[in-house]
Formats: structure tokens, sequence, C-alpha cells
């Protein structure tokens, strides 16, 4: 009778054993690719917030920026200024045909030499024409609403992102940002599950994103196998596997 229960028991602890693999090879992959997403979601917001400052400060300097601190002080500090013209001819002379048949074939240079074109300066903050582009991008956003929350950052570390600029010719400049793979997934721990029933399931699951980890699990390896960096803007470098910045600018 003993023995019967032993075995029931021994056999019960198999399957539970064999249960928790089956778990482990299901729950990790799919791990692995959520939590891919989720920082590509992430970076993606962040990099659209460098693209439309980029946008700005080349609509206010006629270059792009080539450090993401310069980004910086401009959207905390930068002014955009426009300026907007309008027709001011004299007042009294509107009922006069003759002269409104002069002024009418006047060119733009003749009516401002004239005084009868007024320019209007207008200036903008930074901060509120971000406010108003990122109001436009979320309005068609479904996940994660593009902020301006530590934009510099490449998220889930205190590592700035890193601009590369470039000049094509005399008058036209790029740039890019490269966010190679083991700065988009570093620190992965951070997305997994905190609780002890997990931990089993997703236990060093991080050693394959970890340059510090020698031995790494090749079962894991193969289910990132397809997982590459992001990049922004022009770029010299045609590979969709991005592992390094390059010379920063």
């Amino acid at each position: 009778m003993k023995s019967k229960v032993a075995l029931t028991v021994f056999l019960g602890l198999v399957v539970a054993v064999l249960i928790f693999f089956n778990l482990r090879a299901i729950l990790r992959p799919a791990k692995y690719e959520a939590v891919y997403n989720e920082r590509c979601e992430l970076n993606t917001n962040r990099l659209t917030s460098i693209l439309l400052l980029q946008e700005l400060y080349h609509e206010r300097y006629h270059c792009y920026a080539s450090h993401i601190d310069t980004l910086i002080d401009f959207y905390e500090n930068g002014v955009l200024i426009s300026i907007n013209s309008r027709e001011n001819p004299p007042k009294d002379s509107l009922t006069d045909e003759k002269f409104m048949e002069k002024f009418m074939n006047m060119t733009m240079k003749q009516r401002e030499e004239h005084g009868y074109v007024v320019f209007d300066t207008t200036e903008t903050s930074v901060k509120m024409r971000m406010e108003s582009e990122l109001a436009e991008k979320n309005a068609k956003k479904d996940g994660n609403l593009i902020t301006m929350d530590e934009f510099y950052y490449i998220p889930y570390t205190k590592t700035k992102y890193k601009i590369e600029t470039s000049a094509a010719d005399s008058v036209i400049t790029k740039f890019a940002v490269y966010v190679p793979i083991e700065n988009l997934m570093a620190n992965f721990n951070e997305s997994l599950p905190k609780s002890f029933l997990t931990k089993g399931f997703y236990n060093h699951m991080d050693d394959v994103y970890n340059p510090e980890v020698k031995k790494k699990s090749l079962k894991d390896l193969r289910e990132i196998r397809n997982f590459t960096g992001l990049q922004l803007g022009d770029t010299t470098v045609n590979s969709l596997e991005i592992t390094a910045y390059g010379a920063a600018h």
C-alpha cells in the first residue's frame, strides 16, 4: 500500500515537473516577444519626439542638431519665429482707382519700398509647438501616448540617445539615431513579473542581453534571433541588424 502511495506521489511530481517545463517552453518565447514589442513602442515614441524636435530645429536654424543635449536645450528654452506679411495701402487710396491699379501692378519689393506691406513677427516657444504637434500625433494612436518625459533617455536606462549628423553636400544635412538591440533590451528583468511563482518560468532570461554573462542559453538565443535594433532618420548603415552606435558627434 505504501509503495502505491509513493509511486503515486512520484508520478505526480513527474507530471508537475513536465507541466512546469512545458509551460516554461511556451511562456518564455511569448515573453521575449512581448517585452521586445513593448520596448520598441516606448523607443519609437521617444524617437518620434526627437524627430519632431529635429524638424523644428531645422525650421529654426536650417540644419539638424548634432547632439541630444542641444535638442534638450532647444526644447526647454527654444523659440520659433514666424514672419507674416500683410498689405497695407493708405486707407484714403482704397477708393482711388488709379492708385489701386498702380498698386496691383507693383511687385512685392516695390510695395515694401513704398511701405505698402507690413511684416508681423510672432514668437512661439518650442514647448508650446511640441504640445500641439504631439496632441495631433496622439489623437491617432491606440497604444501608449507620446510624451516629452525623459525623451532623451533610452527607456529602462540612463543612456541618452546619440545623434549622428552628416553633410550630403554643402547645403543638405542628414541625421540618424541608432538604438542597438542591447540598448533596446537593457535591464530586461525590469519588464518581467516579480512574483515568486513566475520567477521560475522567466529565470535568467536577461542573460542573452547581458554582456557580462559569458554563458548564454542557445535555446533563448534562437528565440530572439529576429529581434533587431531601431533607427531613425537618414543613415549610412544599410543593415537591419544595428549592433553599435558608431561615431557620436
